[in-house]
């Protein structure tokens, strides 16, 4: 009991800093007896405190420490996900609402797991329906393949690449909401379903 009370008294409250994208503000801290004890912890921020934009109440930004500088601890961003609640509220009847998952990969090999959000104006079936979620797939695949995974994590914060989908899939139908509902780094030993996508897109 005494070791513990004096292992607890030497701990220290510690701060967690986000990374450039949102100009290294202070997101938390954690209590550990070294800053070294903080690598590896992973803690979510809202996006709407990150940016000061009410708009973004429904998303979420999560961060990994990944260095230690000083006394801080300085993150990544591992994931980003609209919150279920806000899922739910965009379905309304008489719609078609298509919820994919997939992994893909960035230019800088980072192995990621990607689900868009898509519902349609109008309930649609059959080839259309069928069109839209092979396009939606392809696309992406394509487009992140491109990108680093900061230049995809900057354009998803700040909504560029969802714009992008929607341009190009509202020329096979009208869409209500065209969102990436969650994006976030796997491990590699997850299997690789994008490559089985892709070879359906040829």
């Amino acid at each position: 009991m005494a070791e513990q009370v004096a292992k607890l008294k030497k701990k220290q409250w510690y701060p967690i800093i986000a990374p450039k994208q949102f100009e290294n503000a202070v997101i938390g801290e954690t209590l550990v007896i070294e800053p070294g004890a903080m690598l590896g912890k992973t803690l979510s921020h809202s996006l709407m405190n990150l940016t000061n934009d009410m708009k973004r109440q429904n998303i979420s930004i999560r961060f990994k420490v990944v260095e230690i500088e000083g006394n801080n601890a300085k993150t990544s961003i591992i994931g980003y996900e609209i919150i279920p609640s806000s899922v739910k509220r965009f379905v309304r009847r008489s719609s078609e609402k298509m919820d994919l998952s997939f992994n893909c990969e960035t230019s800088d090999n980072v192995f990621l797991r990607v689900k868009p959000l898509i519902i349609t104006k109008n309930d649609i079936k059959g080839s259309v329906a069928a069109k839209l979620r092979n396009n939606i797939v392809a696309f992406l695949i394509k487009t992140i393949k491109k990108m680093t995974y900061e230049e995809f994590i900057n354009d998803l914060i700040s909504h560029k690449i969802q714009a992008m989908m929607r341009e190009t899939l509202t020329k096979i139908y009208p869409l209500k909401v065209c969102e990436i509902r969650y994006a976030g780094i796997e491990a590699r030993d997850k299997p690789q379903e994008a490559k089985a996508e892709a070879e359906q897109q040829k």
